[in-house]
Parts: structure tokens; C-alpha cells; sequence
């Protein structure tokens, strides 16, 4: 037996190396890898070998370490910060999806449990991929990029009650008012966790980083994940619940990035073993028998989802191409998709095979298609969007054409975040006329409380910046940081308007040389400039003279090539 279990184990893994090699290859996530492996060597395959009990216990586990880490993002202080987001298109994105399938579900017959499980299935899409695909494309910060990611924290949070349904349902047993029971037993369970458990458990994570011992660190933190678990499952509940609701813990502790960094490679080995265990499962002969279901459901992956999200953007600031971007971006199924239908398929009763297969198999097709979405989600969405040309945003265009027809040798600030509303106070008190642009709503809110001229738009956009008054324009000041994103403006900016003065203001000096090749006068590094201050203080402490403390400065800047001072006056 032990033979057995090593040459399985030995199978998996050279099998789940060389597909992942091939699919990393070839652009794909590494979660197609594992579900290819799965599909390759499982039952439905070649055969060479049928999941075992361990496999699947291991498989949990991954589930598990998964669900804590999704916790770790839920704190409270970064939801309410993001809320307006959130709890606004994110809430709505779910709730439209779900309740469209969940309607159409069971018009067609199906139980309403059922139902309800294909429409959580169909409304989350893969964060994983997403924000990967996003990150390498410097579109994150992007308005269709934060409205995308917002959406996605809100599909995270929203499969607990999913995976509870699955819980109740899994014998076939449950009843609405059992299912409605052991949700508010979850809820409450939250709350009485989070209150009961917080200071304990921060103070056993001080106690134990106090003693420098990182083996004993990660072994707390794995008790903490499987205890709370184990407890929740005591309770009646699942065991990623439970997790859940530890992560949720930990992550409003000072050891929330630390954690993720240390658990991070167990969850993605175990993780990668639940998917490999799904593609055991896909049975694709059985999906090719019912064509048109598999087809209905890779339409509702891509289609339904996308449109759901177009939709729930239109009363928003964020209408137009950037949600029809962002819809593109989320048009395809996920990780929890796949854990929701294999959960429901494997209870007896809860889901029929003749239905999950066919969803299985679209789900996985539009996952594969998820990065060609997301890669090319602006050219696709120029394409489809009817007013031709940039397309979005014609309606902010005039707002700022508006704001800047009275505006002469003014400066253009594109950002208004932290460092923009200091740019904004700054230009206030020396009397200089400026237009803000902020593509963020809650940080064009702020800055409007603070009383700055601002209006919203996405300054990357040569057509906002032309209708801000480029060419009237004195200075154009860029303080976001998308590399990107950047190097278009000043192209543009250089050919617009050749002899304006253009400063970037950007996170650290790695870019500097490329910003200033593109058209930039100066580009001020944050941390370079927050270093050189600390460091100008730190020579006036000693009692070195403000003469001698600037020549020391100076010269170190020159040395780190950085911007003469004067080059920042305006």
C-alpha cells in the first residue's frame, strides 16, 4: 500500500510539472495546469490512477489554507475604506447575477438549492487570475482595474453563504428554514468570534514573534487556521468556514503580511492538489453528450457576467468604457466557482452530474480564455464601444473643457491622492490657477472636501488632458504611478505641446531614466525624496550648519541624478 501511495504521489507530481511547465508556457494560470493534469491521468483520461481519501483530505486542506487567506484580506478598516466600491457595484454584481441564473434555473426545473449554487457559481470570477494578469499589465490602479478588484473582494466575502447552502443541502435533507438557520448561525459566528477571540489571539501571535522563532510562528498560525476549522466544524459547519473566519482574525493583526508570506507556499501546493483532484472529476465525454448545456453555460460565464457588470456601472461614476472594461476583465469563472459546483456535485441529490459536468467543462473554457479577456479587455472594448474613437468618457471631457475654458497658464495635476491634494494646498497658497483629475471616486471626494478644484476623469487619457487645456497649460504635474500609463501621457504631452514643463512624481528612482527619455522635466522619487529629507534633518541634529547640511544634499542628489531644486518651482 505504501508502494501504492508513493508511485500516486510520484504520478501527480511529474504529471502536474511538465502540463504546468507547458501552460505557464503558453500563457495559461497554473490553476489550468492542474486541472489539465487531473483531466489527463484521472479516471476520465488515461486512467492511470483514481483519487484516493488522502488526495481529497489533502485537497481540503488546500481549500482551507485558501479560505484563511481570503479572510486575511478582510479587514475591517480596508472594507470600509473601499466601501462605496464594495457595497455599491460589487454588491450588485452579485446580486443580479445570481438572482438572474437562480430565476432561470428554476424556471427550467431545477431545485432552488441547486439553482442558487449555479448562479454564486456564474456571478464570482478568479481573483487569482485577475489580479495577476492586471498587476503585469500596470492597469491595478487603473479605473476599470480598482473597479474590477472592489468587485472581486465583494465575490470573495459573498461564498460563505454559498458554501454553507452546500453544507445543508449535502444530504438532500435541508430544509429553508434549516439553510436560513445555519447562516445566521455563521453570521453570529462571526461576530462572536471576532469579539471573543481578537485580543487572545493578537496576543498569543505578539507573544510568540516575540520569540524569534519563525518554525514556531508558522506552526501557531497553521494551529490557529485548522483549530478554528475543526471548531467550525463542531459546530455544524464546513471546515473553510471556519478558516474563513480565522483569517478574518488574524488579518486585523500586525502579522497579517507576514502570514500570508509564510503560508503562501502551502497553500499553493495543496491548493494546486484540490484543482488537480477537480480535473479528475471534468468528464468531458459527458459534457460533449449535452453540447448545447455546455455552450449555455460558457455563455452565461461570459456573457451574462459581463453584461450584469456593464449594467450595474451605469448609474456610477465609473459608467462607460471603464465598465465595460471592467466587465470584460471579469467575463469568466473562478477558483471558488469550481470549489462551489465540485462541492455540489460530489452530495448526493444536491447536484446532478448531467448538469454540473456541462458547467464544469464551460467554466474551465472560459478560464483558459480569461487571460486573452483581460490582456486585451482596452482594444476590445474600443471595438465594441459604439461612439468610436477613445470612447470613454465624452460626457467628463466636457466637465473638464468646461472647467478650463477660463484657465490660462495653469497647471494640469493628474491625481489627486495623497500626494496630489499636498501639490493642490501648495499651488493654493502661491495664488497659480490648477485643474486636478482624479479617477478614483473616493479620493476625488476627499479632495473636493478639502475644497481642491477637481473633477473626475482618467488623465491618461489624451482627450481629458486635451480638453484640461494642454496647450494653454503652463506645467503638467503626474503624480499616479503607472508606468504605462505615464509614458503615453508624455508622449502625447511632448507632441501637443512641446515646450510645457512636465514633473512625475513616482514611488521610487527605477523608472526615472525612462520617464525623463519620454518627455519629463523632472521626476521627484518618493523615496529618494522622503531619504534626502530624512537625512537633511538628521545633518541638522548633529549641529552641521543649514549652509553646509544643502551643500551635502545637493550633492548627493546630483549624484543620484536627481532634479535640480529649481526645476520644481513653478
Amino acid at each position: 500500500m505504501e508502494h501504492a501511495l508513493l508511485a500516486e504521489s510520484l504520478i501527480i507530481v511529474l504529471a502536474s510539472a511538465l502540463v504546468i511547465a507547458l501552460s505557464v508556457r503558453l500563457g495559461f494560470s497554473p490553476i489550468m495546469g492542474y486541472l489539465a493534469t487531473g483531466l489527463l491521468i484521472g479516471p476520465h483520461g488515461l486512467g492511470l490512477l483514481a483519487v484516493t481519501e488522502g488526495t481529497r483530505f489533502l485537497a481540503e486542506l488546500g481549500v482551507v489554507l485558501l479560505m484563511f487567506m481570503v479572510g486575511l484580506e478582510f479587514s475591517v478598516p480596508r472594507m470600509m475604506a473601499a466601501r462605496s466600491l464594495i457595497l455599491g457595484p460589487g454588491l450588485s454584481q452579485v446580486l443580479v447575477t445570481v438572482a438572474l441564473v437562480t430565476t432561470g434555473a428554476i424556471l427550467l426545473g431545477l431545485h432552488w438549492p441547486a439553482a442558487l449554487i449555479l448562479g454564486g457559481a456564474v456571478a464570482m470570477s478568479s481573483t487569482a487570475v485577475t489580479l495577476k494578469q492586471l498587476a503585469d499589465q500596470d492597469e491595478l490602479h487603473s479605473a476599470h482595474g480598482r473597479l474590477a478588484v472592489a468587485m472581486l473582494l465583494f465575490q470573495d466575502l459573498a461564498t460563505l453563504p454559498f458554501l454553507v447552502l452546500i453544507d445543508v443541502y449535502g444530504t438532500g435533507s435541508g430544509s429553508a428554514a434549516e439553510a436560513l438557520q445555519k447562516i445566521g448561525l455563521a453570521t453570529l459566528g462571526l461576530l462572536a468570534i471576532a469579539l471573543l477571540s481578537r485580543s487572545a489571539l493578537h496576543g498569543i501571535l505578539g507573544w510568540i514573534a516575540r520569540l524569534r522563532s519563525a518554525e514556531l510562528f508558522l506552526l501557531t498560525v497553521l494551529a490557529m487556521a485548522l483549530g478554528m476549522a475543526a471548531l467550525a466544524h463542531w459546530f455544524g459547519l464546513s471546515l473553510p468556514i471556519g478558516a474563513f473566519l480565522a483569517g478574518m482574525v488574524v488579518g486585523e493583526s500586525d502579522f497579517r503580511h507576514q502570514v500570508e508570506d509564510d503560508l503562501r507556499p502551502f497553500r499553493d501546493v495543496l491548493l494546486g492538489l484540490f484543482f488537480f483532484t477537480i480535473g479528475t472529476q471534468i468528464d468531458p465525454l459527458a459534457a460533449a453528450e449535452r453540447p448545447a448545456a455546455t455552450l449555455a453555460a460558457l455563455a452565461l460565464f461570459l456573457g451574462l457576467k459581463a453584461l450584469v457588470v456593464l449594467f450595474v456601472t451605469l448609474p456610477t461614476p465609473w459608467r462607460g468604457q471603464a465598465g465595460l472594461r471592467s466587465a470584460l476583465v471579469l467575463a469568466h469563472g473562478s477558483e471558488f466557482g469550481l470549489l462551489m459546483l465540485s462541492l455540489a456535485a460530489r452530495q448526493e441529490g444536491l447536484l446532478p452530474q448531467s448538469l454540473a459536468q456541462p458547467f464544469l467543462m464551460g467554466l474551465v473554457i472560459s478560464l483558459a480564455l480569461a487571460p486573452l479577456l483581460i490582456q486585451h479587455n482596452g482594444r476590445l472594448a474600443a471595438l465594441l464601444w459604439s461612439r468610436g474613437g477613445e470612447g470613454e468618457g465624452e460626457e467628463y471631457e466636457r466637465h473638464a473643457s468646461d472647467a478650463s475654458r477660463s484657465l490660462d497658464n495653469h497647471v494640469i495635476l493628474c491625481g489627486c491622492g495623497r500626494v496630489g491634494r499636498l501639490v493642490a494646498s501648495v499651488l493654493e497658497s502661491a495664488g497659480i490657477p490648477y485643474l486636478a483629475i482624479e479617477s478614483e471616486y473616493g479620493q476625488l471626494e476627499h479632495a473636493r472636501r478639502r475644497g481642491h478644484r477637481v473633477i473626475f476623469g482618467d488623465a491618461s487619457r489624451s482627450r481629458m488632458l486635451d480638453a484640461a487645456g494642454l496647450k494653454r497649460a503652463a506645467t503638467v504635474v503626474i503624480t499616479f504611478d503607472r508606468r504605462a500609463s505615464v509614458e503615453k501621457m508624455l508622449h502625447h504631452i511632448r507632441h501637443t505641446s512641446p515646450a510645457i514643463h512636465v514633473v512625475v512624481s513616482a514611488r521610487d528612482d527605477r523608472d526615472q531614466d525612462r520617464f525623463i527619455a519620454a518627455g519629463a522635466n523632472a521626476v521627484l522619487a518618493e523615496n529618494l525624496a522622503a531619504g534626502l529629507s530624512l537625512g537633511a534633518h538628521t545633518l541638522e541634529a548633529m549641529g552641521l550648519p543649514h549652509e553646509e547640511v544643502s551643500r551635502h544634499i545637493e550633492t548627493l542628489r546630483a549624484a543620484l541624478h536627481e532634479a535640480p531644486l529649481e526645476t520644481l518651482r513653478y
